[in-house]
């Protein structure tokens, strides 16, 4: 062995240096602990907003029941989503939704006409929580989706919450229906 080459040195693999700087400038990083994506436990969400799409996180497991919720929401009356403080993004999403109604779509097909924007709702409310930080990548070149990466430190936490707020806002939804009909009624 020769001076220049010590025992103890271990030379490092260029393509997976290449790799993390890869991951890192993609968002991939977790910016509370500095771990690549699914290497840690802190991702809420990873979601594909190209394809409107989860892609990975704690969001995964409850899937079904948010998009269950959002759709359900994204089909409600713009001004029942404003009384049950909803927010501005949903209201968008349901007067998108109703203005397709209103051509003459069903409902269905009026939600999954818009359901990029409904991912992009959600990806809103999620960022909404004061604990979730949000890495964004742009496709890179080559590539043809665009994915958002949400990290808290509690991500199970997170996601509770945000199923509480949806089931909160179809309650007061539902509750404002039932009013207006027993008045008219």
């Amino acid at each position: 062995m020769s001076a220049a080459e010590p025992e103890d040195d271990f030379a490092e693999d260029p393509e997976e240096d290449d790799e993390d700087d890869d991951a890192a400038a993609a968002g991939g990083r977790c910016p509370i602990c500095e771990m690549l994506a699914g290497e840690c436990d802190h991702l809420v969400a990873s979601i594909d907003l190209t394809y409107a799409e989860f892609v990975a996180g704690a969001i995964f497991a409850h899937e079904r029941v948010i998009l269950d919720l959002l759709e359900q929401l994204a089909a409600s009356d713009p001004d029942a989503l404003k009384t049950a403080g909803a927010g501005p993004v949903l209201e968008h999403v349901a007067t998108l939704v109703r203005a397709e109604t209103e051509e003459g779509a069903s409902t269905g097909d009026a939600v999954a006409i818009h359901y990029s924007k409904l991912m992009a709702a959600l990806s809103h409310l999620l960022q909404e929580e004061e604990d979730v930080t949000a890495t964004g990548t742009d496709s890179a070149s080559g590539e043809d989706s665009s994915v958002e990466n949400l990290w808290a430190q509690e991500p199970e936490w997170i996601v509770e919450r945000l199923i509480e707020r949806l089931q909160g806002f179809v309650d007061e939804i539902d509750e404002d229906t039932s009013e207006r009909g027993r008045e008219t009624g």
